[in-house]
């Protein structure tokens, strides 16, 4: 299965994209996304960054400080793997 991360807003309103593929189950991706999925949509914050996550059909709004510690290290790299998007 492909994730795709995907970074707005900023300084520089630039949207980054990265994508990774994984073996998740169907059950590990409602898991997280139900630990990660933003609580409420974010008030805007000047030259504040947003992340959509999308897996699948699946977009959602997410706040990368919730990532639960087995999936760090591959939100880091998607971090890391950002690029623009025209």
């Amino acid at each position: 299965m492909k994730i795709k991360l995907i970074r707005t807003g900023g300084f520089l309103p630039i949207t980054r994209e990265a994508e990774a593929d994984v073996n998740l189950s169907d059950k590990q991706v409602k898991q997280l996304l139900e630990i990660i999925q933003h609580d409420r949509i974010p008030s805007p914050i000047k030259d504040g960054h947003y992340y959509l996550l999308d897996i699948g059909t699946k977009s959602t709004l997410v706040d990368l400080e919730k990532v639960p510690d087995e999936y760090k290290a591959l939100f880091s790299k998607l971090k890391d793997d950002l690029k623009i998007i025209k």
